[in-house]
């Protein structure tokens, strides 16, 4: 026996209800919407810092060459640097704090 429409009414639901197919269809729509909000936070907070970081890879790149094209301005500059360094440690610290904000072992006895 048929209705109008040409569904079949035989005791059935005319349209067939699938529990599988409806959560599977709330699934889809879930993963759309998540979608979209996964592309907002990327082009908000994760391209920006991308960018920063691809920016400096370039000025690292470009501070490279400039070392393998004259490396002798590059060895005065890291023979500075370590002299620099080697005097800060031999002349002691050159800042000193108050008291208070001195964090060595006057200053953890007195904290």
């Amino acid at each position: 026996m048929t209705n109008v429409n040409g569904n079949w009414k035989g005791g059935k639901s005319v349209v067939k209800y699938s529990r599988t197919k409806a959560i599977g269809t709330k699934a889809k729509f879930a993963s759309h919407k998540a979608a979209g909000q996964i592309a907002r936070n990327y082009k908000r907070y994760v391209k920006p810092s991308t960018n920063l970081l691809k920016g400096a890879g370039k000025v690292a790149l470009g501070a490279g060459k400039l070392a393998l094209r004259f490396p002798g301005t590059t060895l005065v500059a890291t023979g500075l640097g370590l002299g620099a360094k080697a005097l800060g440690k031999k002349w002691g610290r050159g800042y000193h704090y108050s008291a208070v904000r001195q964090f060595d072992k006057k200053g953890r006895k007195r904290i």
